[in-house]
């Protein structure tokens, strides 16, 4: 296995590898629609903990989109009627699908990438009829996705109800390291729809009628892709995207015949029905299939897929080409090649059209959903992709900027379709992920963007001769009293009209990255948002400290991030917990965290594995984080000791199955005691000194 590039940072010690945000996967079936496969959603791999001296990131990773294939399912024919419809799915993650992830660092500080998965688009429709997608998505880890795929009929095609994905068994895996979501599993793929006939008739020389292709064997449909009757390309085209929806094996038999070279030749053709097709066929064959798209990539596939989107104004070809494209974008040697090539493509005619005219009608969603879905998979796995995606004209503006109208416009109304809705709520996980993932390790690999925060700490230090200044000087001197807290000036160190990756660390995107969180019901996007922000607040020092106060002074996130730390959803409270550890490192903050944390905190430490939760990384996590709150704010804990809380870290320091939270509970029971506010209020209520300070915390603390 390859070293996975997305790590959680550490300041100190050694950090386990966050995990990213992978998108799950679970299978679902329709009686009515056949459904081959379907959306993917972004989830994240459990945190591990890290070192009680570091800081945490976030669990999912944005950087690239978990592997998983995209693709349309075709709904069943009707007795009375032709089956001229399709199910659409989209191509982002969905719960429901399977994803693979990392274990995500715990307590300790760790940074993560956003969500990053690698997803590719699925099978593309014929293109005699319209085209539905499924998506498949990981969360932003290790993991690659693929569209959906859909089946174009002879006749009209309508949209159908969204069903649930079954999962998908993409062939990339993902998931999550350092704080940034990988590669997903590729997206979609599209499937022409069958025709009315269980059969129909083999194409006749010069004949414009191609009302079926189930006739033809797939050798004869490999030679009439060279044809030169155009008839004969479509028909070919056509029956080799059906077959590649419904059978894996004639992917291989397509490689075998070389029928890949003439397919990507027809991207070239005059015919826009040709093209569509052929589109269709290598989205639909390049799902799931790492063989296929290496010979893509190595025929000049990418180079003529940006060359026909940039060219075209069909919005359904516009949607196999992205859908294709994303599929691409689970293998990370195509990558290089799709940042060359398709990115300035993909920007130009599907983020930016569709971010800065959104209620253009010649703007499709889906068009959109798939390029953010290709670019959320290439903002993982190398440093190189990410820098990439940083200084692209436009991008990041275009994220933050759909985010924060996702946030202002509030979720759809019940009058929007399905599908609509769908593509919203996962295009709005795409950028998220997309946003997370560019924030792993973003101090270290983009320092410029904080030059204004360390020149004026540097400035501060020199003033005061090299003495402890705090983390910056533009806070009010220093203060024990809680109404005298130091004031961050942040008009000082922010930029007043950000762009590009600057937004990446602006108070106004943190602020649409707790929006998200507090309205949001989907995990996957919750999980993005918190680990961006836990990415940002990762590392020791000034920057770290500067944007832990913009979250906690300027935007108040402590009122979002607070109750997530009794979120039944394990992963969410494992985010939060782990952010509220990153941001306890900042000293003058933490009066505020453990007036509105610290009661949180401690009811989820009294309840223990009694109500289900065994979780080491989130219960380590919870205890080092009282820790440290309580050893620097007793009074602020001393009501809030109990026999319940004294009792419950007792039988969890004796758990030998959660080795980091035996150990943290009994550090912090041996702290308890060693503190004298805190120990004074213990022997009020009985408690006697053998609860605190025995043979099990001595051990825990020789250990530490």
């Amino acid at each position: 296995m390859n070293l996975n590039p997305l790590k959680s940072a550490l300041s100190i010690g050694n950090v386990d590898d966050t995990s990213l945000a992978l998108p799950s996967g679970a299978p679902g079936r329709s009686g009515q629609q056949r459904v081959l496969e379907q959306v993917q959603t972004i989830r994240r791999t459990k945190s591990r903990m890290s070192s009680s001296s570091s800081r945490s990131a976030s669990t999912s990773l944005s950087p690239t989109s978990p592997p998983y294939d995209s693709f349309f399912s075709e709904a069943l024919k009707s007795p009375s009627s032709p089956s001229n419809g399709f199910l659409l799915f989209g191509n982002s993650f969905s719960k429901t699908l399977t994803q693979e992830k990392n274990g995500i660092m715990g307590s300790g500080v760790k940074t993560t990438a956003a969500s990053a998965h690698q997803y590719n688009a699925g099978r593309a429709p014929l293109s005699s009829v319209a085209v539905g997608q499924t998506i498949s998505g990981r969360s932003l880890s290790t993991y690659k996705t693929e569209g959906a795929a859909a089946r174009v009929a002879t006749g009209s095609a309508a949209w159908h109800q969204l069903r649930p994905a079954p999962s998908l068994n993409g062939t990339g895996r993902g998931r999550t390291n350092g704080g940034f979501v990988t590669d997903q599993a590729d997206g979609t793929k599209s499937l022409p729809q069958s025709p009315a006939t269980e059969s129909a008739p083999k194409i006749q020389a010069g004949s414009g009628d191609i009302s079926g292709v189930a006739d033809i064997t797939m050798k004869e449909a490999v030679e009439y892709l060279s044809s030169g009757d155009e008839n004969f390309q479509h028909c070919g085209a056509s029956y080799i995207q059906h077959s590649a929806f419904i059978d894996d094996k004639a992917k291989e038999e397509v490689l075998k015949l070389n029928g890949i070279q003439p397919l990507v030749g027809l991207l070239r053709s005059s015919s826009s029905r040709v093209g569509q097709t052929a589109s269709a066929a290598l989205r639909n064959l390049c799902f799931k299939s790492d063989g296929v798209k290496e010979k893509v990539h190595c025929l000049g596939g990418v180079a003529e897929a940006a060359a026909l989107l940039r060219d075209t104004d069909s919005v359904e070809i516009q949607k196999q080409l992205t859908g294709l494209l994303w599929n691409l974008s689970s293998v990370d040697s195509v990558k290089p090649e799709l940042l060359k090539s398709a990115l300035p493509v993909l920007m130009d005619r599907a983020v930016l059209p569709y971010t800065t005219d959104p209620d253009s009608n010649s703007q499709d969603p889906e068009v959109f959903f798939n390029a953010t879905a290709c670019l959320r998979n290439l903002s993982s796995t190398k440093q190189s992709n990410r820098q990439a995606l940083r200084k692209c004209r436009g991008l990041v503006d275009s994220l933050v900027s759909y985010v924060k109208d996702c946030v202002d416009a509030g979720t759809p109304d019940d009058k929007s379709t399905q599908l609509m809705l769908f593509l919203w709520k996962q295009s709005l996980e795409n950028c998220v992920c997309t946003l997370h993932n560019l924030t792993f390790q973003l101090e270290a690999e983009a320092p410029a963007l904080f030059s204004r925060i360390t020149a004026l700490a540097q400035t501060v230090n020199r003033g005061h001769g090299g003495a402890d200044a705090g983390p910056i000087g533009c806070f009010s001197p220093h203060s024990k009293s809680p109404g005298h807290e130091r004031r961050f000036d942040f008009p000082v160190v922010e930029d007043a009209q950000p762009s590009g990756a600057s937004w990446l660390i602006h108070s106004k995107t943190m602020q649409s990255y707790l929006s998200v969180l507090e309205t949001s019901q989907r995990e996957e996007t919750q999980e993005a948002c918190c680990g961006a922000l836990q990415n940002l607040t990762a590392q020791e020092g000034t920057v770290s400290s500067v944007i832990s106060q913009m979250i906690v002074q300027k935007v108040n996130g402590l009122q979002v991030i607070c109750p997530l730390v009794k979120s039944e959803k394990v992963n969410i409270q494992r985010s939060a917990v782990a952010l509220l550890g990153n941001l306890t490192k900042t000293p003058n903050l933490t009066y505020s965290i453990a007036r509105k944390a610290l009661p949180n905190l401690l009811d989820v430490l009294s309840a223990g594995t009694k109500q289900g939760n065994e979780s080491d990384d989130t219960l380590a996590m919870a205890c080092r984080t009282s820790n440290s709150l309580l050893m620097k704010e007793p009074e602020m804990g001393k009501h809030l000791l109990n026999n319940n809380l004294i009792n419950s870290l007792k039988d969890l320091s004796l758990i030998g199955y959660l080795p980091k939270s035996s150990r943290a509970a009994a550090l912090l029971l041996y702290n308890m005691w060693l503190e004298k506010d805190l120990q004074s209020a213990l022997k009020k209520q009985g408690m006697s000194k053998s609860l605190f300070v025995n043979d099990i915390t001595a051990a825990a603390l020789k250990s530490a």
